[in-house]
């Protein structure tokens, strides 16, 4: 099963805020489409726990993993290219 993950601070500031929530709604469509992924969101407390999650390797909010491997950093991923990264990792 392929995981993708969110990960954001739980105060995080406003333009992240718009961001979270942009890429929020796209794991939403997403998950009707490909039932067969899973979908998580971690909201964290504090940034040092960033350590304790697998695969961040810069560490500007938020952040998409596909399968613990980092694709982005602090911006808005295109949708497309998201869902391609994912069914690369379906295949």
């Amino acid at each position: 099963m392929v995981e993708v993950k969110l990960v954001t601070l739980d105060e995080p500031c406003s333009a992240c805020i718009i961001i979270t929530n942009l890429i929020k709604e796209m794991f939403k469509e997403l998950a009707h489409e490909m039932p067969e992924v899973t979908f998580t969101i971690i909201e964290m407390k504090h940034i040092n726990e960033l350590k304790m999650i697998a695969g961040i390797e810069v560490e500007k909010m938020p952040i998409i993993l596909i399968q613990d491997e980092q694709i982005s950093a602090g911006s808005l991923p295109n949708r497309r290219y998201l869902k391609q990264l994912i069914e690369e990792e379906i295949r």
